[in-house]
């Protein structure tokens, strides 16, 4: 599970880091190049939706052998993209393959792991998808932009591979419980944490998904400085899984996500300012662990829910994040265009308005 959660991270930020290099390369304005990260992100949030129901029909090992392979064919073929047209398919097909890692991991998780180290499963598998990210974005700045397709190409041949042999009844079972997204509705608790994690997500990608623009717009870095920036920003992330897991499991989920959101909010609008490239690395290091911190909390809840709701809740997980992620990015696109560091003000401060409603979106406890 977590070779699988590597391999779908590992060029996600570095693909944010290297757009510039991109549109040098391909001759193409920076602004148009931007787009091959909504072209991702919205086929994932929908991909996300069909694993669940899917498990219910063909085990856990053979979805994530097909994803993971299908994975690795779509990434090769971005890889040989010489203009914008010939990036669209193999850029959905992978983030609908993509999708799957995360809601089998955290159905999974949910099933074979205690309550009471939850957290800390959380943390290590989606810390890996930072650690994922360290790897990627340190070669964007190194290596052509291609590799950083062919990498995860090969990635996710050995995912497959490794989904096929490894020895587990866990992975060969099927899911047992009906799924129906729609039952959800009618559930207050799950309704509310999702409708926060709706807009949390979609505030947060307004500003992530524009750091590597932003870096090359208004600060004039080269990608190799770029690529350093999201180097550090990744491995504050991966910290701030650690220790958001071991917050949610010791202090509780509600206080992870007021932590996240309330240090993700205000480094968020402290971007409005021009800084020394020393101070703008911690104010970018603080949004990664606001992020992580917050997004551990929130993960936990979702594994938290009884046995019956938690494979639509561990897609509907994915789908809302990505999905909302894809519609913050392009919303913000008009205005990042007029002023980056005016739109992330604003957008860190609806994230601050977001810990009046904490209580009310983040379940004080559930049964699992």
């Amino acid at each position: 599970m977590c070779l699988n959660c590597f391999t779908i991270s590992f060029n996600v930020a570095a693909i944010e880091a290297a757009i510039p290099s991109i549109a040098v390369d391909l001759n193409l304005p920076i602004f148009l190049v931007s787009r091959i990260i909504p072209a991702y992100l919205i086929p994932y949030g929908l991909g996300a939706l069909i694993y669940a129901p899917l498990a219910k029909f063909v085990s856990f090992r053979l979805l994530m052998v097909l994803t993971m392979a299908v994975f690795a064919v779509s990434n090769f073929a971005c890889a040989h993209a010489t203009n914008m047209g010939y990036f669209f398919i193999p850029r959905l097909l992978t983030g609908i393959a993509g999708s799957a890692a995360i809601p089998l991991g955290l159905i999974l998780i949910g099933k074979m792991f205690d309550k009471n180290v939850r957290g800390r499963m959380v943390g290590l598998f989606f810390g890996c998808s930072f650690m994922a990210s360290v790897v990627g974005v340190f070669l964007s700045g190194v290596a052509d932009w291609r590799y950083l397709f062919y990498l995860p190409s090969a990635l996710g041949l050995l995912a497959a591979i490794a989904a096929a042999a490894v020895a587990s009844d866990d992975l060969d079972a099927k899911e047992k419980n009906s799924v129906n997204y729609f039952n959800l509705i009618y559930n207050n608790k799950i309704r509310n944490i999702f409708i926060f994690i709706f807009i949390i997500s979609s505030l947060y990608y307004g500003v992530h998904k524009w750091f590597g623009v932003y870096l090359s717009q208004d600060y004039h870095l080269s990608q190799w400085a770029i690529s350093m920036f999201f180097v550090l920003t990744a491995v504050m992330g991966f910290v701030g899984q650690i220790a958001g897991g071991y917050v949610s499991d010791k202090k509780g989920r509600v206080l992870a996500c007021l932590i996240g959101i309330l240090v993700l909010g205000v480094a968020s609008a402290l971007l409005v300012g021009k800084y020394p490239l020393w101070l703008l690395a911690i104010i970018l290091s603080l949004t990664a662990m606001g992020w992580s911190i917050g997004h551990n909390g929130a993960s936990t809840v979702l594994t938290d829910f009884p046995e019956e709701s938690r494979a639509e809740v561990a897609s509907l997980n994915s789908a809302v994040r990505f999905l909302a992620g894809g519609l913050g990015f392009i919303v913000s696109a008009p205005f990042v265009a007029k002023s980056f560091g005016i739109t992330f003000f604003v957008l860190g401060v609806l994230i601050l308005l977001l810990s009046l409603f904490i209580k009310k979106a983040v379940p004080q406890d559930t049964k699992g």
